[in-house]
């Protein structure tokens, strides 16, 4: 009886952890705009712009991986092209001078993707 409370314990603990990594859409373009910024000292203009390409960008992504009905070599590949114009469009809302470090963050994030 022990063993099978304890199991069950660990279960619900295991889909807790599970779920709660997922977070939300704004949670997650959120924290990914602070990191950007971060690296690129945007003004507070700018990380309204980013956030909504940010957050335009992972709803689609989200959308993208829930739709089951679509081959998983065509959702990389239109995941891609999502990220290629996101990419576009937050470095058209950069300065001269941020537009050399938003490139080396996308070379360190494709970086670690590749990992």
């Amino acid at each position: 009886m022990k063993k099978l409370i304890l199991t069950g314990l660990s279960l619900v603990f295991a889909l807790t952890l599970t779920f709660a990594q997922e977070g939300s859409p704004e949670d997650k373009a959120k924290a990914k705009v602070e990191k950007i910024s971060e690296k690129l000292m945007l003004t507070p203009e700018q990380k309204t712009e980013v956030y909504d390409i940010v957050l335009e960008h992972t709803k689609a992504k989200w959308a993208l991986k829930s739709d089951t009905t679509i081959a998983k070599d065509v959702a990389e590949q239109q995941a891609t092209t999502l990220k290629a114009n996101a990419d576009a469009k937050i470095i058209e809302k950069l300065t001269d001078e941020q537009k050399p470090l938003y490139g080396k963050y996308i070379e360190e994030r494709d970086a670690k993707k590749k990992d």
